[in-house]
């Protein structure tokens, strides 16, 4: 082919609208009271750097509709009389789908006549009004177009502030503490671990989301010293919400990629009415990628759903939601045994995992100042695992078996009142009644029969209880004040836990904060029930074992340095204290990242400590141009049974990240959208216990160094990821097409330490895993 001919097919590719018509496409949503949740008649919706404006007006029932909005990226400004301005930016205006924009403004607290109009300049400021500092917002559409993003928004939050993860789990691993310490939280109430193969490559973690951005709403993400309402947590919060369908259209996605298929579709169930459906489907085997996947991970197949309907009704809306993910990984062993090579090529496992949350929300306005959300939720997770390996005489031998289910029920009621303009309260109760089926076997040493490690089938409750207030000292000063209290049944512990934020914002672009929090988690259930035999019989030693606890202290420093161009600075110290640890040893529940080979007697009498500094410079996106730099520098340590103070295996010591996309119009009349991202994360290496090399060579066998737990550190991580997405608008709908790989520079994860017989030689066992994925999705 000649050069000339490519590059026409190129250019034909890129350009293909040579006589397109110009494309419009329709802003919708609604308007409330960000207190009350009461609509706002009259308020003002305008479409920035338009020309002829675009705008609309609020109809009684705080509905706003703008029609005919030529296609791109635009800032959207919502005011309203006595009320704050709102600017939301970067918004995707495309031909496939409305866009729908549903905003809470905030009732100024100055006269009328004094009030200053003053836009809402932080993009990321977190939905949840009670919150103070260490929170952000997440924005679906970045974690499509971000680099490192992969439609997870797991993995989107790896690039802020205070965060650190890896490429082979995405468990969130927040200002130097274990991922386990993270709530997930959906629709007011607590979920289970959201991922697929959640909690079996690592405890917090999992190898990829099961929630879709074609569902998820505007989401929080809190990093420390998070509001009264959130509890059992004890690192961060991700509060995630799921949006409604539209009410006027029926819309629908399609995508394929290397990794699986997605269908989603949302409208109203009949047009005229109100009521509204929106699911998503996704399937994946991850057959094409299973050439660059190590061999040991086997076959792997995965599917999730999630939906919500809604049912408007008189001042309020009944909403059925859901979500829902199933798991496969199996390995066959090799049956001729000249072809072994470790003892990975004798084994044989298959594990089954279930994820899944069911909930039906009613959300009221009460009179002028009060609305409620009561949820009623079910959700459960499950894990059957069984593995084995062959003997000498090829014959089967068990090494693991797992059956492990979890479910709960759970009610939760809060109500919301707003007592003035200055003073606004949220009080709440979470109700779960948590129900267990545990039998976990494991075989102690090759070729020993298995052990029951723990069997319980019974049920517990957590209560929980808190209360907040959002008072405005003055025009330039807010405190956040709370407390939440949580009671365990199964052995009584209970908490008391006080929060407080103060905010000052000491000139129009700067503001101050402080903030701190006492906060609380129990331990996972299968720490609890652990069963050991003694003379008197079988014990379960950790039944009474705490809440873990820990004082969270942060000062943060924000400036909007430009428009566009926004400075963070947070500096914190958590104090971690009665953590299960192991008497007289080095184990600590903060630094153990998998249960099904745990059988130890723990006390609440660790303790640990985080300190550190987190930077953000973000320029938004602006003219085509968003980057982004976040920087954490920060000290994690722990003290175990033996009173022994060392690293955390999370004290990475460091991680830095930079992110920069461009964005370029493309097509005859600019209305498709071709975007280039790329980000390269640096950090600290991961903490391990080395191998004590005299007794492994005499031995014959791994042994670790556990007087020196966590003190070698392994060579720092660097992680490229890049991705390009093409948006083709056309009449009736728009396609994508996109590509993106994670660890680009191909950066090996360490795993394990491998003692090699014949060579006498101790080696390293690390994974080179490049995640590549190339994809086509339509919207119509």
């Amino acid at each position: 082919m000649k050069l000339s001919s490519l590059w026409i097919i190129v250019i034909a590719f890129i350009f293909p609208d040579a006589d397109a018509q110009e494309f419009s496409q329709t802003i919708k949503g609604k308007i409330v009271d960000q207190s009350t949740q009461l609509p706002l008649f009259g308020a003002s919706v305008l479409v920035m750097e338009t020309d002829p404006a675009l705008g609309a007006i609020t109809d009684t029932e705080g509905y706003y509709s703008i029609a005919n909005v030529p296609l791109g990226r635009y800032d959207i400004r919502f005011s309203y009389v006595g009320y704050e301005v709102v600017v939301m930016r970067e918004v995707l205006v495309s031909s496939g789908k409305e866009v729908v924009l549903n905003v809470g403004l905030k009732e100024s607290i100055q006269k009328l006549e004094q009030v200053e109009i003053k836009a809402q300049t932080n993009k990321n400021e977190a939905i949840n009004s009670m919150a103070t500092i260490s929170a952000g917002q997440l924005n679906m559409e970045e974690a499509n177009r971000f680099a490192g993003g992969f439609d997870d928004p797991a993995r989107l939050v790896s690039a802020f502030a205070g965060v650190t993860s890896s490429v082979g789990s995405n468990g969130i691993v927040i200002r130097g503490n274990s991922p386990k310490g993270l709530l997930w939280r959906m629709e007011g109430v607590q979920i289970s671990n959201p991922n697929h193969f959640a909690d079996y490559i690592s405890l917090g973690g999992g190898a990829v989301t099961a929630l879709s951005s074609q569902t998820l709403g505007a989401s929080d993400f809190f990093t420390g010293a998070f509001p009264a309402e959130f509890g059992n947590a004890l690192s961060g919060v991700f509060d995630m919400n799921l949006r409604s369908g539209n009410q006027d259209k029926r819309e629908h996605t399609f995508q394929a990629s290397l990794i699986g298929i997605d269908l989603a579709s949302e409208g109203p169930f009949k047009k005229g009415k109100s009521s509204t459906y929106l699911f998503n489907y996704r399937y994946s085997t991850l057959g094409l990628l299973s050439p660059i996947l190590p061999e040991e991970m086997g076959k792997l197949s995965y599917q999730d759903l999630s939906f919500k309907i809604d049912f408007p009704a008189r001042n309020g809306v009944f909403s059925v939601w859901g979500i829902g993910a199933y798991d496969f990984q199996g390995k066959e062993a090799v049956q001729d045994p000249a072809k072994w090579k470790d003892n990975e090529d004798r084994e044989e496992f298959k594990a089954r995992l279930n994820m899944g949350a069911l909930g039906v929300n009613y959300k009221k306005v009460i009179g002028k100042s009060t609305y409620m959300r009561t949820t009623l939720a079910v959700t459960e997770n499950s894990l059957v695992w069984k593995q084995k390996r062959f003997d000498s005489s090829l014959f089967m031998q068990p090494i693991r078996d797992v059956e492990d289910y979890r479910w709960k029920y759970s009610v939760s009621a809060m109500i919301n009142h707003k007592f003035s303009a200055r003073h606004t309260n949220r009080t709440g109760v979470i109700l779960n009644r948590i129900m267990y089926d545990l039998d976990i076997n494991y075989a102690e040493g090759y070729g020993n029969p298995l052990k029951t490690y723990i069997s319980e089938e019974k049920g517990s409750e957590l209560l929980q209880f808190y209360s907040q207030s959002k008072i405005h000292l003055n025009r330039n000063v807010v405190a956040n004040v709370g407390l939440h209290s949580q009671y365990f049944t199964l052995n009584g512990n209970h908490t008391l836990e006080p929060r407080l934020g103060l905010s000052w914002n000491f000139n129009p672009r700067q503001a101050l904060s402080l903030a701190y929090g006492m906060h609380s988690q129990l331990e996972l259930l299968q720490f609890y029930f652990v069963e050991q035999n003694t003379p008197n019989g079988i014990i379960q030693p950790n039944k009474n074992l705490d809440f873990n606890k820990a004082h969270h202290f942060v000062v943060a420093y924000e400036n909007q340095l430009k428009e566009n161009l926004n400075l963070t600075i947070e500096t914190y110290y958590q104090k971690l204290f009665d953590i299960p640890v192991v008497p007289g040893s080095h184990v600590s529940t903060i630094n153990i990242n998998e249960i099904w080979d745990f059988n130890d007697s723990l006390v609440n009498q660790g303790t640990g400590e985080n300190i550190g500094l987190d930077i953000t410079l973000e320029r938004y996106l602006n003219q085509g141009l968003y980057y982004m730099l976040t920087a954490s520098f920060f000290d994690s340590k722990y003290t175990g049974g033996d009173g022994i103070k060392r690293n955390t295996k999370y004290n990475r010591g460091y991680v830095v990240n930079v992110l920069a996309g461009k964005e370029w119009k493309t097509g005859k009349k600019d209305q498709n959208l071709l975007n280039a991202n790329i980000r390269l994360t640096h950090m600290g290496g991961r903490r391990i216990i080395p191998v004590d090399t005299y007794e492994t060579l005499i031995r014959e066998e791994i042994i670790l160094d556990i007087s020196r737990a966590y003190e070698q550190q392994l060579e720092d991580a660097p992680i490229l990821s890049a991705s390009f997405n093409l948006r083709i608008n056309k009449r009736n709908h728009a396609s994508v097409w996109s590509f993106h790989i994670i660890n680009a520079l191909g950066h090996k994860e360490f795993q394990e330490f491998e003692y090699n017989a014949e060579e006498r030689k101790i080696n390293k066992v690390e994974d080179l895993l490049i995640i590549p994925n190339i994809g086509y999705k339509i919207e119509f």
